[in-house]
């Protein structure tokens, strides 16, 4: 559903002249971090991503979330397939993250962004990383909003407005 939904409002943006389809960008905060690492990880579309806050491994959540009230040994098929974690290895794009440390949703502990971050750089996929240490669950200080706008506008021009082409030598 995830990837028809998605084709289906691309192609909609692409006939109207709203939108290259060759160069998008998804991103969300929270809930919708995760569910733009799901789409960068079931779908290739999306060129960058941006998430913060997220929760990528629904097994660190095993008592419910949203509006799944099974507990993980329930239904261990839905958590392990609501986790983008585990499919980190089919990330198209390049994703950057950030969370906030003091973050006390307890859906969301940063522990979800930093282990995705190393899988991802494991794995050689383009990624990045930035923790802001006196943050809660969702940036509010104005220091902390500017050097985010800068990041993400850094990352835009980089993967999606400007990329790189491959080097034919490499190839």
């Amino acid at each position: 559903d995830l990837r028809n939904n998605l084709a289906a409002v691309i192609d909609e943006l692409d006939k109207r002249g709203l939108a290259d389809r060759t160069r998008l960008a998804i991103g969300g905060h929270s809930y919708g971090a995760f569910s733009t690492v799901n789409a960068m990880v079931h779908t290739p579309f999306f060129k960058a991503g941006i998430a913060g806050d997220g929760a990528y491994n629904r097994t660190l959540t095993p008592i419910g979330f949203q509006t799944e009230r099974r507990d993980l040994w329930e239904a261990p098929n839905v958590y392990l397939g609501m986790s983008p974690f585990l499919y980190a290895n089919n990330l198209t794009g390049a994703l950057l993250m950030y969370h906030n440390l003091g973050d006390q949703n307890v859906g969301t502990d940063p522990t979800n962004s930093i282990r995705l971050y190393h899988a991802l750089n494991g794995l050689g996929k383009p990624t990045a990383l930035y923790l802001y240490p006196l943050e809660d669950h969702g940036p509010v200080a104005k220091e902390t909003l500017l050097d985010l706008w800068a990041r993400w506008g850094a990352w835009l021009d980089k993967y999606v407005k400007n990329p790189q082409k491959p080097d034919p030598k490499k190839t």
